[in-house]
């Protein structure tokens, strides 16, 4: 039913391809891919073991990781408490083209603070910037803590080598949907293809700057996921803190890095405790505890152009039928 589904979408335009993995704490129970990985300007099919650039997925699976294993929650960076930053209510603004400044993180000093702290939820790219500046060795420790002792170092990583590429899909043409935002020159022209789609991690990170640059399998995002859910990273009690709303009377239901449910359309059918992220590209990962659920969806919806398409509708479609 998944696959039919996923296929009809693929018609419809959504997205070119999708790969999936669904299952509980105890692990995968089905997994699949369908679609064109790479539809222009030639063709590779999808499979399981395709490599998806999990764009945002990066902030929970790898950032808030890494950071809640190494900061206390009391730790500033640049003024800013390491709480402020993963419940997205820091008061910076949504994003920044920061590849256009010359020095990007004093921009955003600068030029980011856009409300007064606490008031307001704002999800924030500029708050996974700061953070990732804050962990030194960042890439490293994200191998030698997540990927290596959970086994998918060949699966999750941070800066794909070359010769994967063929392994990879493919994301937009040519950088121009930042470009539009930003009323820029776009940052990249052709393809991009194996390479982080983000700008600001493109630019500041060379491929990873804390709001984006995984590149994953979707049995490999299920593994971290199930890493969250087994609290096996991390200690429960932080497990349970990150995973649970601390922004209640804001715009929005934040934990530590995790977004809860609030009712839209890719998330009206799960339990209040759910918990969960979504990448740009058309990436998203959602553990419900209640059901024992963990619910992974790759797509890069975002090749050949990021068209507006009804990402959310069909991320609540494969939930509904995941569950």
């Amino acid at each position: 039913m998944i696959i039919e589904f996923l296929q009809r979408e693929i018609d419809l335009g959504t997205f070119p391809s999708a790969s999936y993995a669904i299952g509980s704490s105890r692990g995968i129970e089905e997994e699949g891919a369908v679609g064109q990985a790479v539809a222009v300007p030639l063709r590779l099919p999808a499979t399981v073991d395709t490599i998806y650039d999990c764009a945002s997925l990066t902030k929970t699976l790898i950032t808030t990781t890494v950071v809640l294993q190494e900061l206390p929650l009391d730790h500033q960076i640049h003024g800013y408490t390491v709480r402020e930053l993963l419940t997205h209510t820091s008061g910076l603004r949504a994003w920044m083209p920061l590849y256009a400044y010359d020095d990007p993180i004093a921009a955003l000093l600068k030029d980011g603070p856009e409300y007064e702290r606490g008031t307001r939820v704002v999800y924030s790219d500029l708050n996974l910037i700061l953070l990732w500046t804050g962990i030194d060795d960042f890439a490293a420790k994200a191998r030698q803590r997540i990927f290596v002792p959970l086994g998918i170092e060949s699966e999750a990583m941070l800066f794909p080598p070359a010769e994967l590429r063929p392994r990879i899909a493919a994301t937009e043409w040519g950088q121009r949907y930042e470009a539009k935002m930003s009323g820029l020159k776009p940052l990249r022209e052709g393809l991009i293809w194996g390479e982080t789609h983000d700008g600001n991690s493109f630019s500041l990170g060379r491929g990873c700057a804390g709001n984006a640059g995984l590149f994953a399998t979707a049995r490999a995002v299920f593994r971290i996921a199930q890493a969250w859910a087994n609290a096996e990273l991390l200690p429960r009690e932080l497990v349970d803190e990150a995973t649970r709303n601390l922004t209640p009377g804001l715009d929005d239901a934040r934990g530590l890095g995790w977004q809860l449910p609030t009712g839209s359309a890719a998330t009206h059918m799960l339990s209040p405790r759910a918990y969960g992220h979504t990448g740009f590209t058309g990436t998203s990962v959602w553990i419900d505890p209640d059901r024992d659920r963990i619910m992974v969806l790759l797509t890069n919806r975002v090749h050949p152009c990021a068209a507006p398409v009804p990402i959310q509708a069909a991320r609540g479609e494969f939930h509904r039928l995941a569950l």
